[in-house]
Parts: structure tokens; sequence; C-alpha cells
């Protein structure tokens, strides 16, 4: 039997006969040294080549994990926009739907719903969406309230995925809620109308102040004629309290949108007080409405415009005569507390609800929600005009009490 060592050659032994044997020999033995430097070779071959793998096995591994977190980051970018983002297929399909997108059109952001399973005003909305190339603005009515949402469509021109999650037929849908930018719109559209309704009104105003004047005056010389009788003195009384009642309503129009300064004097306040009680008295009788005074005042003295002064007399008396049932009563008083004089205006009608009371003294308020208007908003004004104070206690069904703080000079 032939050796097999690879180490040591395979020499014939001393005195062995040369021949073709010998020859056989020694070209098996040239054979089987090239074998073994193919197998070494080869060796080495399947050593690089499993180094190389193992080295690809890493980065593969290492590019997935790397896609993996691309996926989540980008999964969470998505989830995160303050836009919503709807990716549809050509067989009405959606792909994705981020969070956003969901909350915007009610529904669930689940990517696996077919648009079919929407409710009909979305699914229209949606292939509205499809079919138009611009940026466009919708209303979603609901049960609360309604909301605008900005829709612009992009087509997505990419290689389809292996997966088959994207496609070329794929269109891409922002949707972005543009309800507050809506609703400024509709408050500057409103602030113009109420201005140029305004800059109307005063003209409007300044137009009726003198006919009603002279119509004040001429009742007045009528009330004061001797042959005026009892029935006709009833008639010029009622006639007194509407101009007086509409002249109150265009000085408030005026007040409100007039910028002119208020001309102080030195008053005596029971005179003013007087005086005011005296021209809505007839508006008190024509409302049924009991008139009480009760002046614990004398010769107390405070810087003032009359006509400013009468115009909160008349607008706290109509705002009393207007929510005091016919058989109630108004009670004027007024009193010197060290350095203020207090005039308060005491109504028995229905008061006002306690959630109404912050509100009272806004524009257009009004506790009967069908008459709004300017009467406690003017004379909120007109006393921060004249460095005083109004303030109003009251609960419903107990009446109510505005009373108003003057210094005193």
């Amino acid at each position: 039997m032939l050796p097999t060592s690879h180490h040591a050659p395979m020499n014939p032994p001393p005195g062995a006969v040369k021949g073709p044997l010998a020859e056989a020999f020694k070209a098996f033995m040239a054979t089987a040294d090239r074998m073994e430097a193919s197998y070494s070779q080869l060796q080495g071959e399947v050593a690089r080549l499993r180094r190389e793998l193992e080295e690809r096995n890493a980065a593969l591994t290492q590019s997935l994990a790397e896609n993996k977190h691309i996926r989540t980051a980008l999964k969470r970018i998505l989830d995160a926009l303050p836009c919503g983002v709807i990716v549809l297929d050509a067989n009405d399909g959606i792909v994705l739907v981020n969070p956003e997108a969901g909350r915007l059109l009610g529904a669930p952001a689940d990517a696996a719903s077919l648009l079919k399973q929407f409710p009909a005003h979305i699914q229209a909305l949606l292939k509205t969406a499809i079919a138009r190339d611009d940026e466009h603005e919708v209303t979603l009515d609901s049960e609360k309230t309604a909301r605008w949402l900005s829709i612009r469509r992009t087509a997505l021109h990419i290689e389809p995925s292996p997966d088959g999650a994207i496609g070329p037929d794929q269109f891409i849908l922002i949707l972005r809620d543009v309800t507050a930018r809506k609703e400024a719109e509709q408050q500057r559209e409103t602030s113009r109308n109420m201005l140029a309704l305004g800059e109307m009104a005063a003209v409007l105003a300044h137009e009726i102040r003198n006919p009603l004047g002279s119509m004040e005056l001429w009742t007045s010389v009528l009330e004061r004629k001797a042959a005026v009788g009892e029935e006709e003195k009833y008639c010029v009384e009622h006639l007194q309290a509407g101009i007086r009642s509409l002249s109150a309503t265009v000085n408030n129009v005026l007040q409100f949108h007039g910028h002119g300064s208020a001309n102080h004097v030195r008053l005596q306040l029971r005179t003013v007080l007087q005086n005011g009680i005296a021209f809505i008295r007839p508006l008190a009788e024509q409302a049924g409405v009991k008139l009480e005074i009760n002046m614990e005042i004398d010769n107390v003295v405070i810087d003032g415009d009359p006509n400013g002064l009468q115009q909160v007399i008349l607008n706290l008396a109509i705002n009393a005569f207007r929510h005091t049932p016919t058989g109630g009563s108004l009670t004027i008083s007024a009193r010197q507390h060290g350095k203020l004089a207090i005039v308060d205006f005491a109504d028995t009608g229905e008061g006002i609800p306690e959630q109404d009371l912050a509100k009272v003294f806004d524009p257009g308020f009004s506790g009967s929600k069908q008459r709004p208007g300017l009467g406690l908003t003017i004379c909120k004004r007109i006393m921060e005009q004249h460095r005083s104070t109004i303030r109003v206690q009251s609960r419903a069904c107990n009446g109510t009490r505005f009373s108003l703080e003057f210094p005193v000079l």
C-alpha cells in the first residue's frame, strides 16, 4: 500500500527497478501535489467568501435596522404633522391615513380602510379632491359647528415598490384646518358691515335729532296751554313719552359713535336729578310704573355734563320701565356717603340672572334676547367720562338696583 502523507514525497525504495511503473508513480505524485495545492487554494477562497458573506450579512442587518429606524421616525413625523395626509390608489383604496386626517374627517385613521367605508359626504369630498389639481376649500357641517378644510392634491410619480405599498397610480391629499382663518375673515367682514351700519346710523341720528327737538318743544307748548282738556293732556303726555324714548335712542347712537369730549361744569346734583325725573315722568305714566323719589341731599356739588347725566337718568329709567310689569315701581334715591354722592335706581322688575350680570354693559346685550340696545353701555361710558362709577345688583325675579357714585367737590 502506498503512503498517503502530504508532507513527505513518496520516493521509490532504494534499488527499485526503474521503468514504466516508476514513471507512473512519479506522475501520480505530481498530480497529488497539484491537488494538494488546489485544495489549499480552495480552502482560502472558501474562507474569503465566508468573510465577505458575514460582512454583507452584517451590512444588510444594519441596513434593515436603519430602514426600520427611518420608517419609525417617518411614521412618528407623519403622525405628529399638524396637517392631514391621505394616500389613495386608483381603486378607491386608502393606502395611508395619518391621525390628523382621521381627526379632521371624523373617521378612524385605518390604512386598511377603503374609501367606500367612509361616510357618503366624506367619499364625495375625497373623490372631488382626487379629480382636482388645485387647492380648494370645503366645509364640513357637524352638530356643534361648521369646520373648513383646505385640500391639496398631488400625484405620486414614483416607481412601484416591490411590496406594492406604493404604486404609480396613487394620489396624496394634504388637509389643513382653516376654520380659524375663515372665522377671522367672517369677523372682519362683520366688523366692516357693523362699521358701515354704525356710520349710517350716526348720519340718520343726526338728521332725526333736530326734528325730534322741534317735536319735543311743541308738545311742551301744548302741555302748558290752558285750553287743553284732560283727554288731550293724556294724549300729549303719551306723545312726549314716545318722543323722549326715541330721543334717548338717537342720543345713544350719537354717544356710541361720537368721539367728542363732554362739557363739564359745576352742578347741583339735586337739580340735575329733579330735571331728569321731570323728563322721565311721562314715560313712567305710559308704562304704568310708579315713580318714588327719596332725596337726602341738599347742596351736593359735582363736576359733570348736564346733558350726559340726563341721558344716564333717561337710559336707566327706560331700562327699568322695560323690565318692570305694570303696577311695579322705580325708586330713585340720592344720598351722600363721605366724599361720594350715591344715586340709586331700584325697580321691582324681573331682575337679571346671575350669569348675565357681567354682560349688562356690553354693547348690544339684552336680557330679554329680543331688544338689543346701547343704553347701559352709554351709561357706563358717560360715568367713566365723569370719573365716576356705575354698579349693578340684581337677582332673577327680585328686581334690579343700579348705583351711580360721583365724587363730591
